[in-house]
């Protein structure tokens, strides 16, 4: 078995779904018996702290590696104007050339959603090229990425990318703690980042108010239910305290509790086994529905950002509602009354992820044999 030194550039902390998709990935990559995989991990937001840079240091510390893994997660983006790739990969081309190990971009996404600028795409096409050249290994996820591909850059260019679903599907995780298993509950992660976008067509204050109301509905028909709302990232918190805000005494001391905010790499597991407890989930975030679907819990995308829509685009599923409309929350309430379960779903995704893993597979034998 041969010795790979890895390191693996991603975000490890302050996002519960990232530290869920790395550890369906390393689950897989360990299967690949050629190798032994030793990795160390290098957290991206270090970069957009400014606490580093894709500098001269960085292309030292990355040529004493074996193998450089980037992502997975939403790096493609095609926004980032002050990026020589348009993206939040930074790196001058120059500097790119100057990395003398392979690079596997794992599952990254496309994201157009924050917008797409002229000058964005033509750094993008420059940089995909060059990643093409140099034979590194690039894959998108299934949130959308395929169609920004084809939209933005170039049906061409699928022909030198693999796509895969995201590894979140994958996880395990403990069962729900006694606390939880006494109860019957929803679980329901709602995103308030990107409020530009999110609430572009009903205002925020019109989303809280519908939700309110889908909330008091809820309860009135699932009366033996409790709710709990689960943060991702800090910024959920804001919804969680603006809803408990509106919400009536009783409700909000007897029906709502609040999962933990977390953090790292084990951080995922103690939150997704509240998902895996639930009756239902109602997931706003890329990997709320992700992980959720994939611990074969009933899940209904909340859908106000492109990513969740071509996600379930992908998933030829209709379990989504689109909650920028005005009184969403009767159909809400409608689709948990009759949910459409996929039982074949995740067999599906496992064959398309195996697909991916094996090509990555055969790519490593071209590097290292």
């Amino acid at each position: 078995m041969k010795e790979l030194k890895v390191l693996h550039l991603a975000s490890f902390n302050g996002n519960i779904g990232d530290n869920a998709n790395h550890y369906g990935f390393y689950k897989y990559l360990n299967k690949i018996n050629t190798y032994n995989f030793n990795i160390e991990e290098l957290e991206i937001r270090e970069f957009f702290w400014k606490k580093r840079f894709f500098d001269d240091n960085f292309i030292k510390l990355v040529n004493t590696y074996d193998l450089l893994i980037i992502g997975g997660g939403n790096y493609f983006e095609l926004w980032v104007e002050g990026s020589p790739t348009g993206t939040s990969i930074a790196i001058e081309l120059e500097k790119l050339n100057e990395i003398k190990i392979p690079i596997l971009f794992n599952a990254l996404g496309v994201d157009p959603g924050q917008g797409a600028t002229k000058n964005c795409i033509n750094r993008f096409t420059n940089f995909l090229d060059l990643l093409i050249e140099r034979n590194d290994y690039i894959s998108i996820r299934n949130d959308g990425a395929k169609k920004a591909i084809i939209d933005y850059i170039g049906e061409k260019y699928l022909h030198s990318i693999q796509y895969t679903p995201d590894a979140g599907f994958f996880i395990d995780t403990k069962n729900a703690t006694d606390y939880y298993n006494s109860k019957e509950y929803i679980a329901i992660n709602i995103a308030t980042d990107m409020d530009n976008i999110r609430f572009s067509n009903l205002s925020y204050d019109e989303f809280l108010v519908t939700f309110k109301r889908f909330i008091i509905k809820f309860i009135k028909e699932y009366d033996n239910f409790e709710i709990i709302f689960v943060p991702h990232i800090f910024r959920d918190m804001s919804f969680i305290n603006d809803i408990l805000n509106i919400l009536d005494d009783d409700i909000r001391r007897t029906k709502i509790s609040v999962a933990p905010l977390l953090h790292g790499k084990e951080s995922f597991n103690e939150v997704m086994s509240i998902y895996k407890g639930a009756k239902f989930v109602l997931a706003n975030r890329f990997h709320a529905n992700v992980c959720s679907i994939g611990l074969g819990i009933p899940t209904i995308g909340l859908i106000n950002y492109r990513q969740i829509e071509e996600l379930y685009n992908e998933l030829e599923s209709n379990n989504f509602i689109d909650i920028r409309i005005k009184d969403f929350d009767i159909e809400l309430l409608n689709k948990i009354n009759k949910y459409d379960y996929n039982n074949q779903l995740l067999e599906i995704l496992e064959s398309q992820y195996l697909d991916n893993m094996q090509h990555i597979e055969k790519w490593l034998g071209s590097k290292f044999s």
